[in-house]
């Protein structure tokens, strides 16, 4: 009974955060879109996700790519190494526990990012710089941690990925020890998260021409 009080405090919690944040941004659309807006805005051509397009990339980005397994299994295979939690121990018959706990945080934190982008309008899709500057490119790919394009193809803050970056996390420490804490454990395994993103958005952004390359060769 604890347990599930527990569990259902901290997910209350940082939903409720989430869904105040959203409101208060929502409100102040037109501020924050002009606040944030990049010159590499793809507003001129740009098409709105459609509600297909948003289940075929929760599904592949969550379920369906390679990545999403190796994300899981090397996450899992990182907690029982550095014997996270101490309590679940690192016997070869533990690892299906660690990799159950990442598989649902990460399920988790796509859901609620794939949900609140939905509500918001907001861009799930990865867009690469519309320009050729190496600078410039490699600025976009890794503001795309923070920010995204609106339904206008304006470039906004990314409430919904940042939501599902550390929503994840903190709601995992719910079945975790009660020494790790949302805003402690949960924030710093967020922060982890962001800056893994950045690099595969990098890598988004400059694994196609890398590609040419040694094909080319």
């Amino acid at each position: 009974m604890e347990m599930n009080l527990k569990v259902r405090h901290r997910i209350l919690a940082v939903l409720a955060a989430l869904i105040l944040c959203s409101r208060c941004l929502a409100t102040h659309g037109q501020t924050r879109t002009e606040a944030w807006e990049l010159p590499d805005s793809p507003a001129s051509h740009y098409a709105p996700m459609t509600p297909h397009e948003r289940w075929d990339d929760y599904v592949h980005d969550n379920f369906a790519q390679p990545g999403a397994f190796f994300r899981t299994f090397f996450s899992a295979l990182g907690d029982q190494t550095g014997n996270v939690p101490a309590k679940w121990g690192q016997g070869a018959d533990k690892f299906p526990i660690h990799f159950g706990s990442e598989l649902a945080r990460f399920t988790i934190g796509g859901s609620i990012k794939s949900a609140t982008a939905a509500a918001l309008r907001e861009d799930t899709r990865y867009h690469a710089c519309a320009c050729s500057n190496p600078v410039r490119r490699t600025f976009h790919a890794m503001s795309r941690t923070v920010l995204t394009y609106d339904r206008n193809g304006k470039t906004t803050v990314d409430i919904a990925g940042l939501a599902g970056l550390y929503s994840g996390p903190m709601i995992m420490t719910a079945w975790y020890p009660n020494n790790y804490t949302a805003l402690g454990y949960g924030v710093r395994q967020g922060n982890i998260a962001a800056e893994i993103n950045t690099g595969i958005d990098l890598i988004r952004e400059f694994g196609p021409d890398l590609k040419r390359t040694f094909t080319h060769r």
